[in-house]
């Protein structure tokens, strides 16, 4: 029966068998070998194999069809002066998928380094190199092509000038956050504190901005140029945990021994009682100043974290208030004395 089609009506049944069939093939590669491959990948210790499984995710369905399509050609009545141009727009979709394949891997190794060193700068990593990469990549297609590259280099050389000019403040947030990246002052989970007054946890440094979260869980979003000129004050440079000081005034008549010893005993017994104090760190009382209407005292821990601060001092407050209580020590009421000249008489 097949031999009864024309010459021409069998080339097409044949050319479409064989499509058919190669992307029957793409599915299976795709869906079949390629996720048992990505399983198998996510049970090993190593990433190589799971960025490369990603770099290939959808080429095979495309790579089947396109060596299908290769078989198919010479079954369909296609005029010879076409052969030229189809061997060029096949090469060009085989150069255009190594390039992408190439730049899923670049960009995997280089986030997958990059975030050993520091975990922010994984995604803009991933962006240069994925820049780096399409760009050698576009003018290795255009020489396929058959267009001169030294005109074109010459023409991007003028028209980056231009484009530079047009985004100086986007590049400049971005080698901003490289720069503030490099220094490794100010990492992600980092509490800080501007000189404009905005302060809290660095959340993200993008490719143009940075991202804080503040305590009460607002997002402030810092352009990287206003970061890297400002005034910063880095509450995790060189260790997270911070000093608490609470200021507590007692009577003057009060036995500042006694309470020196009772205020110990409370700062001691909270930091046995949270995680969050620094159970390396002896609680310090100090006796400040005479004030005008007690004693000052200041009472230090040491928290792990800047957050942990504001329930540490809550319960300070609270046990020393009672523990005060119980023991008669007096915190006493600010009390002032006005002394009126000239009064009126009485009448």
């Amino acid at each position: 029966m097949f031999d009864s089609f024309s010459e021409t009506t069998r080339g097409f049944l044949t050319a479409g068998a064989i499509l058919a069939a190669s992307l029957l093939a793409g599915f299976i590669v795709d869906r079949i070998i390629l996720a048992s491959i990505r399983k198998l990948a996510k049970t090993t210790q190593g990433k190589i194999d799971d960025i490369i499984v990603s770099a290939l995710k959808n080429v095979g369905r495309w790579g089947c069809f396109l060596i299908g399509l290769y078989i198919a050609l010479p079954f369909l009545p296609v005029p010879e002066h076409f052969d030229d141009e189809i061997k060029v727009a096949t090469r060009l979709v085989v150069l255009v998928l190594s390039i992408v394949v190439t730049a899923r891997f670049a960009s995997g190794i280089a986030a997958q380094y990059a975030h050993r060193i520091l975990p922010s700068s994984a995604s803009l990593a991933k962006v240069i190199v994925n820049a780096a990469v399409f760009l050698v990549g576009a003018l290795v297609v255009f020489q396929t092509m058959g267009i001169q590259i030294t005109p074109l280099l010459t023409a991007l050389g003028v028209g980056g000038l231009a484009v530079a000019l047009a985004l100086q403040d986007t590049l400049a947030n971005f080698f901003a956050g490289i720069q503030l990246l490099a220094n490794k002052q100010i990492n992600p989970g980092d509490y800080i504190r501007l000189d404009t007054g905005q302060d809290g946890y660095v959340y993200d440094i993008g490719w143009r901005n940075t991202t804080m979260r503040m305590v009460n869980n607002n997002i402030v979003i810092v352009p990287n140029t206003k970061l890297s000129q400002a005034i910063v004050t880095n509450y995790s440079l060189e260790t997270p945990d911070i000093a608490l000081k609470v200021t507590v005034g007692v009577g003057y008549d009060s036995d500042l021994a006694h309470v020196e010893r009772v205020t110990l005993e409370v700062a001691k017994a909270l930091v046995d009682r949270f995680e969050m104090a620094v159970k390396e760190f002896e609680p310090v009382v100090r006796f400040q100043s005479f004030s005008d209407s007690s004693i000052q005292l200041n009472v230090v821990l040491r928290c792990r974290d800047y957050g942990d601060q504001f329930l540490l001092q809550h319960e300070l407050i609270k046990d020393l208030h009672r523990r005060y209580a119980s023991e008669g020590i007096e915190i006493p009421y600010p009390m002032r004395t006005v002394i009126m000249r000239n009064p009126a008489p009485v009448s």
